[in-house]
This record gives structure tokens, C-alpha cells and sequence, in this order.
């Protein structure tokens, strides 16, 4: 009888324990103006400022640039709007727009997901300045 009372309690402490994380609102103020570093992708060159509604990305030690125009439509999500690219081959071409979503914030790693043209990834991103 004691272990199904300890039980049903640990139940029911993991439950409020899950349901209060997802109350929680993620503060993204963070991503609205900064540089940025990518955590998952091959470059580990690349990075990217977010400057008002200015977004810039360097790849290959910046050989190569994407420039985009940002548009809040929420708080924790924004799309950007691809103005310029020289990265060859890239699948992408200006006037593409992507949707991402900041899903959480730990200290200075974003995690966030990312949607264009059907397709949509996860990803980590440092917060380097």
C-alpha cells in the first residue's frame, strides 16, 4: 500500500513538474539584436548579427553572406525575409521567407526551429555578444 501511495505522489510530482515547465514563457529578448553563433551546422565559421530588422550571416570565415530582413510576429517567433545571398548552390533564393521559432533559452544557447519551403529543422544557437 505505501509503495502505490509513493508512487501516485512521484506521479503526480512529474506531472506538476511538466505542466509548469510548459507555462512557462520563454523570454526572447535576448535574439532580437546581437551575434550569434551556430551549434549543429558542418561551418563552424558561420554566424549571424541580428541588428533592428537587419539579419547578416557569414559563412566559410565569411567568404560568403546571407542578408535577410527580419519581421517579429511574436514574440519568440519571426520570419525572415532573404534579400541577398552568395553562397553557391545554396537551395534558397532571395525572396524566400523562413519562419523560425525560439522554442527555449538556456543561458546563452537558443534552441529554435526553423521552416522554408516544406522543409523544417532544429537547432542551437550561441549567443556570443
Amino acid at each position: 500500500m505505501k509503495r502505490i501511495f509513493l508512487f501516485f505522489i512521484l506521479q503526480l510530482v512529474v506531472f506538476y513538474a511538466i505542466a509548469q515547465g510548459d507555462r512557462e514563457k520563454v523570454n526572447c529578448s535576448i535574439v532580437k539584436t546581437g551575434t550569434f553563433r551556430y551549434l549543429d551546422i558542418p561551418d563552424t565559421t558561420a554566424f549571424f548579427r541580428i541588428k533592428k530588422e537587419n539579419h547578416t550571416e557569414y559563412h566559410r570565415d565569411g567568404k560568403y553572406h546571407i542578408k535577410s530582413k527580419v519581421k517579429w510576429i511574436s514574440d519568440c517567433q519571426y520570419e525572415m525575409k532573404m534579400l541577398s545571398n552568395t553562397i553557391p548552390d545554396f537551395p534558397f533564393k532571395p525572396g524566400a521567407v523562413m519562419l523560425v521559432t525560439i522554442l527555449r533559452i538556456e543561458g546563452d544557447i537558443i534552441h529554435y526551429s526553423a521552416e522554408i519551403g516544406g522543409d523544417k529543422w532544429y537547432g542551437r544557437l550561441l549567443k556570443l555578444e
